[in-house]
Order: structure tokens, then C-alpha cells, then sequence
């Protein structure tokens, strides 16, 4: 990097909550479009749950994410938007690059997916990757340097934006990691703004109630309000089911999970929460401020899960901390099939 390399107009380094709707609200403000990251996650009916037993190398492992729609996120907002948005993906490194550069070369920042554990400035273990995560490409050196636009991947709520230098064979390696979980494919984000309109009291409901939907109807029991009560009887079977190794690696990850990973704290229900406060604003409708401030009870629940969990490698009472956890799963099971049934009423 034999320069200092600065950001397109239009491009600022965004505080945030989340991976993609940070990314995304970065796109949107380029385009002159902007909208909260929480208004972001709720148009694309991003909130949701999820208890996941997976396997990572030779041991078990727990994934429980507050996340939803992942495969219609992007989809969804831009229909409520009006925004074309398309993921492409490619097996080739030297095409992904060669599309990349091409837009660059017009200033245009470019939303991509990484894998966190090749990205310099992230600081994991040697054997930590996960591909799933998105952020901006904002500047260009026109040789072999650009400049990445991302937020602190450390705190827990909002997290601070910054811009970083990385080489292009730096980025190549992260965009075509091959390690699970998610890798990334090289895969990248076009957006079309021609159509853009801000959304209105119909797109809101619409995206209110395919989460409703999918939270109170869910196909599995391992998702939505079925997937809450099933973690709060499966947690409880943990120190059963894994040697004190992994236990407590899986506990400290549930601490990550929710509170520190991207998620706006409290398992992406305080983004939640504020995004119904939003809406009610924007559509006059006060009924949405009851589910609101349950959802912001629910958050606090999972806030005090995650927490119990931060010194999980060397806490010496963690039986009481699960039990204690179970319970608090089942208060949130509760409180969620409260607030959707109460949001259900508000948006019929």
C-alpha cells in the first residue's frame, strides 16, 4: 500500500449494529436513499430465532441466532423499497476481482460477503472463520489496494465504523475462503435505486406479518417461538451432552450469539423493538408501541442469557447459570407469543 487510500463521496464509515444492514444502510445512504439500519431489518423480516446442532471439526457444536429470512432478506427489502437487489456469486477469483475492480474504477462502493477469520482487521484464533459476514468496499488505489468500510466486531449494541486498507490478495483470500460454516463464494451485491420510494404503511405490515408468520408458524420446532421453548429445555441437557471443554466453549459462543455478534444486543430484538417504535411514527399507528416495548423486555432477556455466559471458560458455577438460563428462555417464549399475537391485531 504505497498510499493513503480515501473513501468515494458519499462513502462515511457508518456506526451500526449489524453486518448487513450496516453494509446496507452505507448502500443506501450513497444513494441517497437512507433509511435506519433497525427500519432495514424489519422491511426484510430479519428478526427471528433459531437453535442449531451442527458439527465443527470433531466437536459438537450449538449455533442459536436471533437472525430470520436469510434466504429472502435482501429480496424482500428491495421489493418494500422499490430497490433492485441482486446476489451474485462465482467460483472464479479472477472474475470476482475483475468485477470488482470495474466498479471501483466508478467509484462505487461495493457491498461483498468475507470470511471474518481472513480479515486483518479482526483479531480471531487462527482456526476462527465465518463467511457470512458483509461490508463495503469504499476506495481504491487503482494498483492493488482498496479500502474497506466496517464496523467493530468487539462490542456489544452499537459498534464503532472505520475504514481499513487491505491489499486485493488480502480480500481474495477472504471472499474465497472455503471454510464453514457460510462461505462467502466470492459473492457480491447489485443494486438498482431507479425505483427506489420510501416504504410505506403497506410494505411495513406486509413485512410484519411474514414475521409474525414465521415466528408463530414455523416448520421445525428448532425456529420461532417452538425454537425458543425447545432451547430452554435443550440447554438444560448440555452438561449431559458435552465434555467441560466443549460446554463451556458453547456456552461463551451463546454469549456471543446474542449479545455480541452483530445482533444490536439482545438478540436482535432491541433493533426489533425500535423498528415497530419507528413504524408507529410513520403509519400512526400507536398499537405498535405495546409490542414494541415487549420485544424490548424480550431483548433485555437475552441480554442477562448472554451475559451469564461471558466468563463461561472459568466460572465454576455453570449448572446454576444453565438453569437460571432456561428459565429465562422460557419467560421470552412468553413474552414473544404475546407480542406477536398483540402485533398480529395491530397490523390486521
Amino acid at each position: 500500500m504505497n498510499k493513503e487510500i480515501n473513501p468515494f463521496p458519499g462513502c462515511p464509515a457508518l456506526d451500526g449494529y449489524h453486518c448487513q444492514t450496516n453494509s446496507l444502510a452505507k448502500i443506501f445512504h450513497f444513494h441517497n436513499s437512507p433509511l435506519t439500519e433497525d427500519m432495514l431489518l424489519g422491511l426484510g423480516s430479519g428478526m427471528g430465532f433459531i437453535y442449531w446442532k451442527m458439527k465443527m471439526g470433531t466437536e459438537d457444536s450449538i449455533f442459536i441466532g436471533g437472525r430470520g429470512n436469510n434466504k429472502g432478506f435482501f429480496n424482500d427489502i428491495g421489493q418494500r423499497t422499490g430497490v433492485k437487489i441482486r446476489a451474485i456469486s462465482t467460483g472464479s477469483l479472477k472474475k470476482a476481482q475483475e468485477s470488482l475492480i470495474a466498479k471501483l474504477l466508478k467509484e462505487e462502493p461495493v457491498m461483498l460477503f468475507g470470511d471474518m477469520g481472513f480479515l486483518p482487521w479482526f483479531e480471531f484464533p487462527e482456526e476462527y472463520h465465518f463467511g457470512g459476514h458483509t461490508f463495503i468496499v469504499c476506495g481504491f488505489d487503482g494498483i492493488n489496494s482498496v479500502l474497506c468500510s466496517d464496523i467493530d466486531a468487539r462490542a456489544a449494541g452499537l459498534k464503532k465504523g472505520f475504514y481499513h486498507a487491505i491489499t486485493l490478495e488480502q480480500l481474495s483470500k477472504a471472499r474465497g475462503s472455503k471454510f464453514k460454516p457460510f462461505p462467502p463464494g466470492n459473492t457480491y451485491l447489485e443494486f438498482d435505486f431507479s425505483g427506489f420510494h420510501q416504504p410505506g404503511a403497506e410494505d411495513i405490515y406486509s413485512a410484519m406479518k411474514q414475521t409474525i408468520d414465521s415466528q408463530m408458524n414455523p416448520p421445525i420446532r428448532n425456529i420461532g417461538i417452538r425454537g425458543i421453548a425447545h432451547a430452554s429445555k435443550e440447554l438444560m441437557k448440555w452438561p449431559e451432552l458435552f465434555s467441560d471443554h466443549e460446554l463451556r466453549m458453547n456456552l461463551f459462543s451463546l454469549y456471543i450469539y446474542i449479545e455480541v455478534g452483530g445482533t444490536g444486543g439482545g438478540c436482535f430484538r432491541y433493533m426489533y423493538s425500535r423498528f415497530l417504535a419507528e413504524s408507529a411514527k410513520l403509519t400512526g399507528n400507536e398499537k405498535l408501541l405495546g409490542p414494541s416495548e415487549k420485544f424490548r423486555k424480550s431483548g433485555d432477556l437475552f441480554s442477562t442469557i448472554g451475559q451469564l455466559f461471558a466468563d463461561a471458560e472459568t466460572a465454576d458455577d455453570l449448572k446454576e447459570k444453565i438453569h437460571r438460563a432456561s428459565v429465562n428462555f422460557s419467560e421470552i417464549q412468553s413474552i414473544e407469543s404475546d407480542a406477536f399475537n398483540q402485533l398480529s391485531g395491530a397490523v390486521n
